[in-house]
């Protein structure tokens, strides 16, 4: 299984940047790859991305936990899942944490690379709010 951190230090409140990465529609202005985002039920969000010249498309678990400031997302029948958490004590910077699981090691770099523009559009699209 490979595994995949990221931290950064993040120009708003923890609650006004946990409530902006929480909602979905926003997602594919900081989640690299990602073309669209729309929940299909509860748990549940139907997503598009550009991966590699490869249109993937598919449905994916989404869970949103306010109270903790942490979202959970996997996708059902794939080695593929993954946290993020938002901490901070109120003030006016928030440190956000995002945590990848899969069983594939074979896109390691392509990993990396999403990950790494992901944090970079989180951290550029809070700092112009």
């Amino acid at each position: 299984m490979a595994e995949y951190e990221r931290s950064a230090t993040v120009h708003a409140t923890p609650e006004a940047t946990y409530e902006y990465l929480a909602d979905p529609r926003h997602m594919p202005e900081y989640v690299a790859t990602m073309t669209q985002a729309q929940r299909s039920d509860r748990a549940h969000l139907h997503v598009t991305a550009e991966v590699e010249g490869r249109h993937e498309e598919g449905d994916a678990m989404f869970r949103s936990d306010p109270s903790s400031r942490r979202l959970e997302w996997g996708r059902e029948g794939h080695a593929y899942r993954g946290w993020l958490t938002v901490a901070g004590d109120n003030g006016s910077t928030s440190t956000v944490t995002i945590h990848l699981e899969t069983h594939d090691e074979l896109d390691r770099a392509a990993v990396e690379l999403a990950l790494d523009a992901t944090i970079a559009n989180i951290q550029h699209s809070l700092s112009n709010r």
